[in-house]
């Protein structure tokens, strides 16, 4: 098997694995199906991760492990609510300009937009369930609030249960499980999802809700110009004039949000579906090069090299 694809066997009542070799933006669309998230490599090295998928009747789990920071951003799906548990990372978690720990959780309304930077090592859980599940405890997200962050620690005895449950849904899963085994560790799950959500659950105040969509709302419109300017060298005063925005205001939207300055961010973006459509052949180096916006060939090169560890003619010639 190529080092550039990923490993997707075929589903199960109970579930699958997908292995990741190598930053595949692709294989991580088609991994994590029930939205559309886009993902950015966000520092240089070789890129190697692993997800569990896990159904039931009851939820769908997916636990993750990445060696590298990356970002993960796009539309969940519109017909489950999305809890994720950050188990571990070497750094600070980002979810929505938020900075969150290790042992924090963070709670998705259906349909909504989701952001998140993931620190090196990252290892988390993901659970789509529906959303009466949620409001059946009387647990209920605010108007216009599209994520709840719940900080916290999680206590000794949850942590001994996501070990022994790690076994079944996580990195440490054993080979061909029936599906009344999965279910049941996804019972044991939201037991452990549910008594972390009654101790943390918060509301935001509404001025913090009201400044997270402004943000929100600027982050969009720097999308939306990304995706009409595609092909065009990145200038971050071309940015600022078009979305009529103070720089000093957009760089602080995205330190808040991403951690990181916009015109990094957006080349990283760029470079991952530069990466992608090499990975799809469609089209030359140059054309695909030129075609996301890099018209220095040798500059493009060299940072393509520096992410992913070899260069864009390697990258197509291991897809051929």
């Amino acid at each position: 098997m190529s080092a550039h694809t990923m490993s997707l066997p075929t589903p199960t009542s109970a579930g699958f694995v997908t292995q990741l070799n190598a930053f595949d933006p692709q294989a991580l669309v088609l991994a994590l199906q029930e939205g559309f998230l886009e993902h950015v490599q966000l520092q240089p090295g070789r890129f190697g991760g692993q997800i569990v998928h896990s159904i039931s009747a009851q939820c769908r789990t997916d636990w993750g492990q990445y060696n590298l920071a990356l970002l993960a951003q796009g539309d969940l799906s519109p017909e489950w609510l999305s809890v994720g548990i950050f188990l571990h990372g070497h750094g600070v978690w980002r979810v929505q300009g938020q900075e969150l720990r290790n042992g924090d959780l963070v709670v998705y309304a259906p349909g909504r937009d989701m952001c998140i930077s993931l620190p090196p090592q990252a290892q988390w859980v993901g659970v789509q369930m529906p959303p009466h599940k949620l409001e059946a405890l009387g647990l209920h997200m605010a108007p216009g609030v599209s994520a709840l962050h719940l900080p916290g620690q999680l206590p000794p005895q949850a942590l001994q249960q996501l070990v022994e449950l790690s076994s079944v849904l996580g990195p440490n899963r054993q080979l061909d499980l029936d599906a009344a085994l999965v279910d049941q560790a996804h019972e044991q799950l939201q037991h452990i999802l549910w008594s972390e959500l009654a101790r943390r659950w918060r509301q935001p105040s509404s001025s913090a809700a009201l400044s997270l969509q402004t943000r929100e709302r600027l982050l969009q419109s720097v999308d939306q110009w990304a995706q009409d300017n595609t092909t065009t060298p990145l200038r971050i005063d071309a940015l600022c004039e078009a979305l009529e925005v103070p720089i000093w205001q957009l760089e602080r939207a995205f330190l808040q949000t991403y951690g990181m300055a916009p015109q990094r961010l957006i080349t990283l973006r760029r470079l991952a579906k530069a990466r992608r459509a090499l990975q799809l052949q469609t089209g030359s180096v140059t054309e695909v090069a030129m075609g996301h916006g890099f018209w220095h060939l040798g500059r493009f090169a060299g940072l393509y090299k520096n992410y992913y560890g070899e260069s864009p003619s390697e990258t197509v010639r291991a897809m051929g």
